[in-house]
């Protein structure tokens, strides 16, 4: 018996191997076909929509009365009709039953936005239900205005334009601890490819003489971009697996190994190099080199003297006077909710570190104003069993945003503010009609 020559062997083999990865890649289409069906069968929706707007003088909203989807593909999918003032709310109260009963307003970011969970799990729905139930003789009502990805100064006009015709008893502002860099236009912008100059909400900016001052949002914000950020990573466009596959590789690579970080870094570094050559950006961004290492967030908890990042400390102050100011000039109550992200963080709890937290200068703030602070953390501290156990318990597991019983423990800490505040109910001074 005579062995097979080389080229009949090679022959056969590859044969073989083409087989296999025939039937391979068949195999795999089917799974990514049943996959398909599957996700289609199982899943309300592929992707986020949300309908905006240009609002003059406000910024971009949510186009009155359409539907807002939101997912992030793993933990939740909700529908949100956005009410007739551009805000994921009930409809506005009337003005005569505002007047008759204890109004509180609640403003801040995508946590009072809250597109995660159903309207009816959102915090402001539950503080006014459990207050029927505990506090029947305040009657409090509630209305809340949320967006994303914002601070207190781009939350002023929302007072201006909308909460404040409600006249309200109580005014709420939720700090969370990215707030202190949303409230500079210029870090806000950078992880955006649009010019910090010309944003699309409302911001501030120090003037020639170096005072802080109010600039109005631009609504061709898109014409003045510094570069072109690259798209989201995706598998398959427009198929519910593609969609599935590209969320998870991004939690893995972004939440495991942050393997994306470091091109976000570039991008970041590149544009602070373009906004160096303005004049009035280039003090700010001298020691920058920190920042640009991703340290923005441990910079600011071990108060880091950044001079950009003092600089949005200081526009966060500015932002607490003018709500101060209108608080007082309308006769309302003015408190603080500071969110558990302002005491601890995911990290800390694991490493037990002690560096310091933004709550402490926050609370600074605030107590030279003399603006109460209700804290979350603090609140969910005096409940008693382990604090671990509830923080990863409030959150969703694959977003840091509250789930149902993060908005829970939210509601109940300003309940307990409220029961022993019961005046902040009867202090209003007598205002005059807002046209």
């Amino acid at each position: 018996m005579h062995d097979s020559p080389p080229r009949s062997r090679f022959l056969r083999v590859s044969r073989v191997a083409l087989w296999n990865i025939l039937l391979g890649l068949f195999a795999l289409l089917l799974v990514i076909i049943a996959g398909e069906v599957y996700l289609r069968r199982t899943v309300p929706f592929m992707a986020s929509s949300r309908p905006v707007e240009f609002v003059p003088d406000v910024g971009f909203l949510y186009k009155p009365h359409s539907v807002v989807r939101y997912t992030n593909g793993v933990d939740f999918w909700t529908d949100s009709k956005v009410n007739s003032l551009g805000f994921l709310d009930r409809e506005p109260i009337a003005m005569d039953r505002a007047d008759e009963s204890c109004h509180v307003t609640v403003i801040g970011d995508s946590f009072v936005e809250a597109g995660e969970v159903q309207l009816a799990s959102r915090f402001p729905v539950q503080l006014e239900d459990f207050a029927k139930r505990d506090l029947p003789e305040l009657d409090v009502t509630v209305s809340a205005f949320g967006r994303g990805a914002s601070g207190q100064i781009h939350h002023l006009p929302f007072y201006d334009h909308y909460a404040r015709k409600m006249n309200p008893d109580f005014i709420i502002l939720v700090f969370v601890v990215n707030d202190f860099m949303d409230n500079s236009s210029f870090i806000r912008n950078l992880k955006h490819p649009w010019d910090p100059d010309r944003p699309p909400h409302a911001f501030a900016q120090r003037s020639a003489s170096g005072e802080i001052v109010l600039y109005p949002p631009d609504p061709d914000y898109e014409s003045h971009k510094i570069l072109d950020y690259p798209p989201k990573f995706e598998i398959f466009p427009n198929t519910f697996v593609g969609f599935w596959f590209s969320v998870k590789v991004r939690t893995v690579l972004l939440n495991q190994f942050a393997l994306f970080n470091i091109n976000a870094q570039e991008r970041m570094e590149e544009k602070v190099n373009i906004l160096r050559d303005r004049p009035q950006y280039a003090s700010l961004t001298s020691d920058w080199k920190i920042v640009s290492r991703g340290r923005l967030s441990r910079s600011l908890m071990e108060d880091t003297p950044l001079k950009v990042l003092q600089e949005a400390l200081e526009f966060t102050a500015f932002g607490l006077d003018q709500f101060q100011e209108r608080a007082d000039r309308d006769g309302a109550s003015l408190a603080i909710l500071a969110t558990e992200s302002m005491s601890t963080s995911p990290r800390r709890l694991r490493e037990k570190q002690a560096s310091r937290a933004p709550i402490d200068l926050l609370r600074q703030m605030a107590d030279a104003r003399e603006i109460p602070v209700i804290d979350l953390y603090d609140f969910m501290l005096r409940q008693g069993g382990r604090i671990e156990e509830k923080y990863y318990g409030m959150h969703f597991a694959h977003d840091p945003h509250w789930n149902e019983t993060g908005h829970r423990w939210a509601a109940e800490a300003i309940l307990e503010y409220l029961k022993g505040n019961q005046a902040i109910c009867g202090t209003q001074s007598a205002v005059e009609a807002v046209p």
